[in-house]
């Protein structure tokens, strides 16, 4: 009982902090695996995007950064340090032309990894050069400079729409850095400025994958409301109109058949007119309830305008389609607010006895012979 209440309060406390998510999309926060297609690949897109633009930054300031060296660093240090920097700048270069055209998550975590190993190895090398030339001035010289690389790198996750695990796994790859820079002079260094910069990296990375993940919340959000419409719940029409786009490419290459209705809610407009909106919105509720407890598994249910819907049945023929139709007819979609019932003009379409040549056609059709029934019907 204790613990069902800290996991309501757990999941209630994050879901209004990050965007008002819902509890069902929590799980989508630590991990990928229940993320949909709609979100995975606009995420791993803006993942590579970030990664070419820091790295296009980066390989303008890294050459640059050859002026401190001289002015910070003995000589023989910052010879050493030159072709690093021009390496690293050469390395940046190549993974702002490398990662044109990539977009599945698989291309996201490459790009992210790639882009955290130059900065990393230019530390690395850095941190032993300099150690190696303990004169008057270097140590000064490179804790203004190449000591903060690893506060950058753990600062610059941030950008990253990351759930909490892959945050977790890249702040570690740069904690293994900064603990690898540490090893071959451990025995030397204060345990105080160990730990010290350790919690600092720790807060960093805390930091920046909360921040990440609040990235991650509002798209998920926002990828929600654009497949669902905000007042009934089921498809909205740019989503409806990306299913039904995938379910005709489905069924012309496995040549099966496919319907198509429009369901057109008889003069809706003046139950918004007579009782007000808020009365019509209660109504298309209720509607697409009964709507929905119509239609069998795998259908497809959009609000295609203010007071239609479009229905998609995948591997259904004209007679199967007219049995759900059917099925709608029968049953009531509900009353007015005064009591008479509400009445729908249903136009259908098949891709195959309709000859269709394209899935907007198909829409079409279904919505004339919708706006023909209605008026047969006046």
């Amino acid at each position: 009982m204790l613990r069902a209440k800290f996991s309501s309060l757990w999941v209630h406390s994050w879901s209004k902090t990050l965007n008002d998510i819902g509890a069902n999309e929590m799980d989508g926060l630590f991990r990928a695996k229940r993320h949909i297609t709609r979100l995975t690949v606009p995420r791993a897109a803006t993942i590579v995007a970030r990664v070419r633009i820091v790295a296009g930054l980066l390989a303008v300031f890294t050459p640059l950064w050859i002026l401190i060296d001289i002015w910070t660093l003995p000589t023989e240090v910052w010879h050493d340090m030159m072709p690093m920097r021009l390496l690293a700048a050469v390395a940046f270069v190549a993974i702002l032309l490398a990662l044109r055209g990539m977009h599945t998550l698989g291309d996201a975590y490459r790009a992210l990894s790639f882009l955290l190993s130059v900065p990393s190895a230019l530390f690395l090398y850095g941190y032993l050069r300099i150690m190696h030339h303990d004169a008057d001035g270097v140590i000064d010289g490179f804790a203004v400079g190449y000591a903060s690389l690893p506060f950058v790198m753990m600062s610059g996750i941030a950008i990253f729409p990351l759930t909490i695990l892959e945050g977790v796994v890249f702040c570690f790859m740069i904690l293994l850095v900064q603990i690898a820079a540490w090893v071959p002079h451990l025995s030397g260094m204060q345990l105080s400025t160990v730990f010290g910069t350790l919690w600092v990296l720790l807060m960093l990375a805390a930091a920046s994958t909360l921040a990440g993940v609040s990235q991650l919340a509002f798209m998920i959000v926002m990828v929600r409301e654009g497949i669902h419409d905000s007042l009934t719940g089921c498809y909205s029409r740019r989503a409806g109109e990306a299913l039904v786009d995938l379910q005709y490419t489905w069924s012309v290459r496995s040549d099966t058949p496919l319907v198509v209705a429009i369901v057109s809610l008889d003069d809706f407009q003046d139950v918004n007119e007579r009782f007000g909106y808020a009365a019509g919105d209660a109504a298309l509720k209720a509607i697409t309830e009964r709507l929905n407890d119509s239609l069998r598994a795998g259908d497809i249910l959009a609000r295609w305008a203010g007071d239609q819907y479009m229905l998609a049945l995948a591997n259904s023929t004209t007679e199967q389609g007219a049995e759900v139709v059917g099925r709608l007819l029968a049953g009531s979609l509900g009353t007015k607010p005064d009591g008479t019932p509400f009445t729908a003009s249903i136009g259908l379409a098949e891709r195959v006895r309709d000859a269709t040549e394209d899935w907007w056609r198909l829409i079409d059709t279904a919505e004339a012979r919708s706006k023909a029934a209605h008026l047969a019907a006046r």
